[in-house]
């Protein structure tokens, strides 16, 4: 039986709250001790909650916890279409270019965004909507920050192909929901909390 589309779940312009969670493959790990190589990767954890302070900063999407273990991490969203309905165009326009910027430091991180960069979204009707709902998408948050782990994690590792499993899981359930903030107590996730937006939503 073929799995229902993530639209058919729930409805994007509502507020949701989601469990999702993901799995690496290949043997690979997020943190903890290689017992084959001998590594150490918890600074793999570093990067993961160094991107989810980056997402709940620009996304209209709340981080409500967390928690990274050895080979798959698990967090509870809450979606906030409501919240990014308020925002100007150029605010939308500025928070997708903090997520996807055009140009970097030479650190990585993202730069202001120039108010060319900020008309070129905000200016055009169709991409400036389309955005605006993917900054309220648990799909997008989850493709944007598996791809960056990956592509991360494949620099040092000196490999490519696919480092996080195809599609992650996601459960609106209240039981899956209650599975969820077990999670964040293990104490192998060292990291599980409170992430509320800086909006203060």
């Amino acid at each position: 039986m073929s799995r229902m589309a993530r639209c058919e779940v729930f409805d994007p312009e509502e507020v949701a709250i989601a469990h999702v969670y993901t799995r690496v493959c290949r043997r690979c790990f997020l943190l903890g001790d290689d017992p084959v190589s001998g590594k150490n990767f918890d600074h793999r954890k570093v990067w993961i909650e160094e991107y989810l302070q980056q997402f709940a900063a620009y996304f209209g999407i709340d981080l409500v916890g967390f928690a990274i273990l050895s080979n798959h991490f698990h967090l509870i969203l809450r979606s906030r279409p409501d919240v990014v309905a308020t925002w100007t165009d150029e605010e939308v326009a500025r928070r997708w270019l903090m997520l996807c910027p055009h140009r970097r430091q030479a650190d990585g991180s993202p730069m202001t965004p120039t108010q060319p960069e900020i008309q070129s979204i905000a200016g055009c009707p169709i991409k400036r909507e389309v955005i605006r709902k993917r900054l309220s998408s648990f799909s997008w948050w989850m493709r944007l920050l598996c791809q960056r782990v990956a592509m991360r994690a494949n620099r040092e590792d000196e490999q490519t192909g696919r480092f996080i499993q195809d599609r992650y899981h996601d459960a609106f359930s209240g039981r899956s929901l209650v599975a969820g903030l077990c999670c964040l107590r293990r104490p192998e996730s060292n990291s599980g909390g409170d992430g509320r937006n800086p909006r203060g939503q």
